[in-house]
């Protein structure tokens, strides 16, 4: 009993120092909500802004989305911007939803529209490290191509490489166009809509300090942070 005591006072008075060092906050390296090369995007922008109405200060990095979960699980990423699924309840908080995704595969257009079952047995790139296709690649049957991002993924649909390429919006519009030519005729079908939720570790200590969290939780539900994360969109897609 006095052990469990003096553990909580512990606690207690720990809480205060937690956030006395920057908050590991990691965006995955995925267009347009990370880019590994400048350590730019959309989450770390969000993120950012979050972490400033919160009182908080981030220690930001971008890495690859099995990776970030990895470090998630294990406590070393405190705060991250991804898809929700309940998998991700285990080991995380989930905070709000400030946006969603939407999620379509990209074809040449030829005679008639592209149909799921039209698929079968035929390359369609898929981004590395997520599941969001999953059903899907079953339903359909298709051959599943693993890519590195959209661009990557694009660029082989263009040359051919690929009979259709996995589209997340926002982002996909963007590589898109860059990639293109007036020549290029496009056209996508749509699969589904994704929520996009802000956790925190549970194995952080930042999951720990209701106060932080409860400040996180308002800012980013408010209007503010509706219209930041709406200006973001607009930016890069």
């Amino acid at each position: 009993m006095k052990a469990k005591l003096w553990s909580g006072l512990a606690l207690l008075l720990c809480l205060p120092l937690l956030h006395a060092e920057p908050i590991p906050a990691y965006s995955q390296a995925i267009e347009p909500w990370g880019d590994a090369a400048s350590g730019d995007g959309l989450t770390p922008r969000f993120l950012r802004w979050l972490a400033e109405q919160g009182g908080l200060r981030l220690k930001q990095d971008t890495r690859p989305l099995p990776r970030l979960v990895e470090d998630m699980k294990a406590g070393r990423d405190a705060l991250a911007l991804i898809t929700a699924s309940p998998e991700r309840d285990v080991f995380g908080l989930e905070l709000c939803r400030p946006s969603d995704i939407r999620l379509s595969v990209v074809y040449r257009l030829g005679a008639r529209e592209l149909r799921a079952a039209d698929l079968k047995l035929r390359p369609v790139g898929i981004l590395r490290g997520t599941h969001t296709l999953d059903a899907f690649i079953a339903q359909s049957g298709a051959e599943p191509v693993l890519v590195s991002d959209m661009r990557q993924g694009l660029g082989m649909l263009r040359i051919g490489r690929l009979d259709a390429m996995m589209c997340v919006r926002p982002g996909c519009g963007r590589v898109l166009s860059e990639i293109s030519t007036p020549a290029d005729r496009w056209a996508e079908l749509a699969i589904s809509r994704e929520p996009m939720a802000v956790y925190v570790s549970r194995a952080h200590p930042l999951s720990k300090d209701a106060a932080a969290l409860a400040r996180l939780k308002a800012a980013c539900q408010s209007p503010e942070g509706r219209a930041r994360m709406a200006a973001l969109l607009a930016r890069y897609d």
